[in-house]
């Protein structure tokens, strides 16, 4: 039982952190129609991350696995603790398929600014892609909505989708680079990959409680904020730009799958439910935490991949509360044809 908590504590840790400010900006994203935003994101990030990948070797860049587990790379000190947990709980783990293991010696010839660029070269190449899609999606709200939002974040995101295809073929191992950019490594972070996503969310959160009521406005009604005089696309770009930071980061762990059923499906359970936003924030953090617990259980006792069994869970959990609405919709209108 030990052993168990111990894989899961810092997975579990990593679920919480992204649960914490994705339920937030899900509410966002749903309350301004804007759906597949965060997929369109995630998805720019991956393909920035597959072109790093095509071009390391182009450019004699071999990053090595380090603390934040940008871009499938593993950590290896959790791939060596795991070997001793995968047989006690029959956790399949192939240690040598996508880490992607750095020879220390290469390192001392690099120093400095060189080194850190080296280093973080996926990291920084996958940042930038997102930064590009958020000033795409700032920029692609017409006022006449002749085109609408939507469909800018949609094409993005499959333009975008079909890109990193084919970088990905032409990348060393890319089928399995793509199947991780999906479903992510959650299982093998460490609490180096927890401290740094905590570093990063806390000023992140800060600042959306900073300007929460700006944009709670634009997200409720935008022709209201507009006549305000709020410089939307400004704001909109403020918006988009975090939202790429926070991505960024989740998806280079978590992969795209499950950074999208965090931000989307807890929200919209909690919008079924309840009105108010603070409610509704509450609600989805509580179903967050209860997918978390039961989706990494449940995929380290039967064995199963640990991304998709989050996102598995998630879905079923919608379907629960999308029945339950149901009841309570044909009880209360039950109730109201029987009062006099």
């Amino acid at each position: 039982m030990t052993g168990f908590i111990e894989l899961l504590a810092a997975p579990f840790a990593v679920c919480i952190l992204i649960a914490a400010l994705h339920c937030y900006m899900g509410l966002h994203v749903v309350k301004r129609g804007v759906i597949f935003v965060d997929l369109a994101l995630a998805q720019m990030a991956a393909l920035g991350t597959a072109v790093a990948l095509l071009l390391g070797p182009m450019l004699d860049i071999h990053p090595h696995v380090h603390e934040n587990a940008h871009s499938f790379y593993h950590d290896t000190e959790m791939i060596s603790k795991l070997q001793v947990t995968d047989e006690s709980f029959g956790v399949d783990i192939d240690h040598g398929q996508h880490a992607y293991i750095h020879e220390e010696g290469e390192a001392g010839h690099d120093a400095g600014v060189t080194h850190w660029l080296k280093k973080n070269f996926p990291y920084i190449l996958s940042l930038l892609f997102a930064f590009i899609g958020a000033v795409i999606f700032s920029l692609g709200r017409f006022r006449d909505e002749r085109v609408p939002h939507e469909a800018i974040i949609g094409i993005v995101f499959v333009v975008s989708s079909a890109l990193a295809v084919l970088v990905l073929s032409k990348a060393p191992h890319g089928h399995e680079k793509m199947e991780a950019m999906l479903v992510g490594s959650i299982l093998f972070v460490s609490w180096r990959d927890v401290l740094s996503m905590l570093l990063l969310y806390i000023p992140l959160a800060i600042f959306h409680f900073a300007i929460r009521g700006v944009l709670m406005r634009i997200s409720e009604n935008l022709r209201e904020a507009e006549s305000a005089g709020i410089h939307v696309r400004a704001w909109d770009l403020l918006f988009y730009a975090s939202f790429a930071l926070m991505v960024t980061q989740s998806v280079s762990i978590a992969g795209v799958l499950v950074v999208f059923s965090y931000l989307i499906i807890p929200a919209a359970c909690a919008i079924m439910f309840v009105d108010s936003f603070l409610c509704s924030l509450l609600m989805a953090w509580g179903i967050a935490l209860g997918v978390s617990l039961s989706g990494l259980a449940f995929s380290a006792w039967k064995d199963l991949p640990t991304g998709p069994s989050l996102v598995a869970t998630f879905g079923a959990v919608l379907i629960l509360c999308i029945a339950i609405r149901l009841l309570l919709v044909r009880f209360f209108s039950g109730v109201s044809k029987q009062d006099p």
